[in-house]
């Protein structure tokens, strides 16, 4: 886990300005504490920052192959290196160091752009060919790891953070006012768009190529699954969950490679519950715990019900943190770190269990993820759900899903996440913005859906969506940036390719049974988990969406002041006191709007005026 950064000039002479390469090295110090590294040739500059998790004597990086003419830098981990190491060096490659880095560069040399397709990880990585004068960029199948490009006349510009691109002076800022319109519609912005207009995300699964002055971006991984009357492979119920077991079993197997101490997030919930259970088979030491707890009861999981730790049988040592109100003194640093903002101030708690576990761990496993391979329904279940009230509120993302209309496209997707708003914010945003929002033709596609999609049934075409949109939009990029804040590598089992493939098979009432969501990895964990946590229903880590009343802590009162709104430009100021006004005094419930207009206000602080928290 490690920051990377570079530029790519067409002009192969052009000399790279080593300043500039290191000051947008830098920005990413706290990605990469243990090091800095770089690559330089004419045309061409790699920056590096390392946090030393495998290899911690000579896995440093940029990395080369055996005559230089392949150089990388890969931000992430490859579980499987191990295994790919083997091979090639059976077909006479050598190497220099045990990192799981340099199987990247040994891959390329042997399938160019096809090396993606042999790599089990979490990864954002860029491969200098000097032979071909090629750079290729690339981000792993559900984009655990970021990885952002800002296009410029005659260069490329990169980095795993927007601000190490902004810290080459070369790009301007912009705000793309499309992609602050759906932060507010979707609850977060989502790839290729971030709030700038010069700088796009790679998407997951992707990879980028700049070759001969021209630049393609091209799809290697799409997750698929079987069309309707395909399910289940002929396996009984047992059969499935044995199956789900071992490949659980082999996938934490994997993420447990490491030369530093590794540690798991614990919540209530059955997710956090199997990281934690399944590495107590794997690992003899103890291994310690990580939990969040609220002030508010409202949001507090770890209390009123037992959580792994309090059953026998198990060495753990837990440690807990506490969120409180004061604790949101921490949302400026949290949209340094995440850098496109959502309408949520879920960070709050994430960086405070990172701080936490950074103070003892260098890697945490968690249970993130897990929800995607999942989630489906039976018709009859939709349609209780769908039609019942008190069900409708407690899965109300589901019901919403289940009253709607058969068709699923992204439009109608993005209307039923949990964060998607259904309020009208004609009267929210500026005049100015409000012009821009109705000349607004967003032709940039987020991305294609695969020609079989149709075909598939309601909830698996559901599935496609979560993963290549909210997945990893909204939940991995909460996690990355949160953990990466305190130089903490987190990890997330749920996420490997091959057993979110694997999952995909599962038939639908393996899914679900009854109203009991996962019913088949429960039926997996059994014996791993005690039966009070197998039975216990989903419940996310989550925080107020507006923490305070009364008084407003002086960084929202300023930030959200008359005179600063209408200095930024973004928003109606009689809006937003009208909307406070009546949040405050408990007659509408407007802290969605709220956090989303803070949230905006510390960003443009951040990335647009150029300042960072204090």
């Amino acid at each position: 886990m490690c920051g990377l950064c570079g530029v790519v000039y067409s002009d192969p002479k052009r000399p790279v300005d080593r300043d500039m390469l290191h000051h947008m090295t830098n920005m990413m110090s706290h990605r990469g504490p243990d090091g800095a590294g770089y690559f330089v040739d004419p045309g061409i500059g790699l920056g590096f920052r390392r946090l030393s998790i495998i290899d911690l004597e000579t896995g440093d990086q940029p990395i080369s192959n055996e005559d230089n003419s392949v150089t990388g830098v890969c931000n992430g981990e490859i579980y499987n290196y191990k295994e790919l190491r083997q091979d090639l060096e059976a077909a006479d490659h050598r190497f220099r160091t045990h990192s799981d880095a340099e199987v990247l560069v040994h891959l390329y040399e042997d399938y160019g752009v096809r090396c993606v397709d042999f790599l089990r990880g979490m990864f954002g990585f860029a491969i200098w060919d000097s032979r071909h004068r090629r750079l290729m960029l690339a981000r792993d199948r559900f984009g655990i790891k970021p990885l952002s490009y800002a296009i410029k006349p005659g260069a490329l510009f990169f980095g795993s953070e927007l601000k190490s691109i902004l810290a080459s002076g070369c790009i301007d800022r912009q705000v793309d006012a499309g992609a602050m319109k759906e932060l507010f519609a979707v609850g977060f912005v989502q790839a290729p768009k971030t709030l700038l207009c010069s700088i796009r995300r790679l998407p997951p699964a992707h990879y980028l190529l700049h070759e001969n002055e021209k630049i393609t971006i091209q799809r290697y991984w799409d997750h698929s699954f079987p069309s309707r009357g395909e399910e289940g492979f002929q396996r009984s119920a047992q059969e499935w969950a044995e199956t789900v077991r071992d490949k659980l079993e082999e996938s934490v197997r994997l993420h447990l490679r490491s030369d530093v101490p590794l540690g798991c997030y614990l919540s209530s919930g059955i997710d956090s519950s199997a990281m934690a259970g399944l590495m107590s088979r794997e690992i003899s030491d103890p291994i310690h715990t990580f939990s969040a707890a609220f002030e508010d009861p409202l949001f507090n999981e770890i209390g009123p019900k037992r959580i792994f730790t309090d059953f026998s049988g198990y060495n753990l040592r837990h440690h807990i943190t506490t969120c409180r109100t004061a604790d949101f003194d921490l949302l400026p640093e949290m949209i340094w770190h995440r850098e496109d903002p959502n309408i949520s101030s879920e960070g709050i708690p994430h960086m405070l269990l990172a701080r936490m576990a950074a103070q003892q761990v260098k890697v945490v496993l968690t249970g993130e993820g897990s929800d995607e391979p999942f989630l489906n329904l039976p018709l009859s279940v939709r349609q209780l759900i769908a039609n019942i009230p008190f069900l409708r509120k407690k899965y109300s993302r589901s019901s919403r899903a289940f009253a709607a209309h058969a068709t699923m496209d992204l439009s109608r997707y993005t209307q039923i996440i949990d964060n998607a708003s259904h309020r009208s914010y004609d009267d929210l945003f500026s005049d100015h913005l409000s012009n821009i929002h109705s000349s607004f033709n967003d032709s940039e596609p987020h991305f294609f859906l695969p020609k079989d999609f149709e075909g598939r049934n309601r909830f698996a075409q559901l599935q496609y969506l979560d993963i290549n949109v909210r997945l990893s939009d909204f939940i991995t990029r909460t996690l990355d940036a949160a953990s990466m804040a305190y130089g903490l590598e987190a990890r997330v089992p749920f996420l490997d390719h091959e057993f979110v493939e694997l999952c995909s098979q599962i038939p639908s009432d393996l899914k679900m049974r009854g109203l009991q969501e996962k019913h088949i990895l429960r039926r997996a964990l059994e014996g791993v988990l005690p039966a009070e946590i197998l039975k216990r229903r989903k419940r996310g880590l989550s925080a107020p969406f507006w923490p305070w009343q009364g008084l407003l802590p002086e960084f929202v009162a300023d930030a959200l002041s008359e005179s600063r709104l209408h200095t930024k430009g973004y928003f109606n100021p009689h809006s937003v006191r009208h909307m406070l006004q009546q949040h405050q005094n408990g007659k509408a419930n407007f802290g969605r709007e709220l956090i989303g207009v803070l949230n905006i206000q510390l960003w443009d602080d951040l990335f647009v005026q150029g300042c960072r928290p204090s």
